[in-house]
């Protein structure tokens, strides 16, 4: 019996390419650093590698600037991101804005992070994968 395309029956290479869905949990509460978010996680998981990245993640990692908190939170389906969560989260970033947003450009996670404009906490393993997740896509 031959496959059709699209189909997933024995499919493991297309099933590994399949983007999680990234899912607002309630989209009339979510800030705007959650708002970001979101754009920047659909721009990004259209890459297969960042796809595959993806998938591997597991658990919460919370993002802090100023007033302004999101949860990621990483499944094997989805990434659900969630305002103002205060439950424990594997990995943490805190840090006000503008820095934030100079790493989310591209610019070294280093520089603000020595110099303390940008605080790391948790599991810097669950980060740094996740890292390529929230890059803008670089203009060609």
């Amino acid at each position: 019996m031959a496959l059709q395309p699209g189909s997933r029956e024995g499919s493991t290479v297309s099933d590994s390419l399949e983007a999680p869905v990234v899912h607002i949990e309630t989209p009339e509460r979510m800030n705007l650093m959650g708002l970001l978010m979101r754009g920047l996680l659909e721009a990004a998981l259209r890459d297969n590698r960042v796809r595959r990245r993806a998938r591997r993640l597991r658990g919460d990692v919370r993002i802090v600037a100023g007033t302004m908190s999101v949860t990621l939170r990483f499944t094997k389906e989805q990434i659900l991101l969630l305002a103002n969560v205060t439950t424990p989260a594997r990995a943490t970033v805190r840090g006000e804005m503008k820095p934030l947003l100079e790493v989310v450009a591209g610019e070294s996670l280093v520089r603000p992070v020595l110099s303390r404009k940008v605080r790391v906490g948790g599991n810097l393993l669950l980060l740094l994968r996740m890292l390529p997740l929230i890059r803008a896509p670089r203009a060609d």
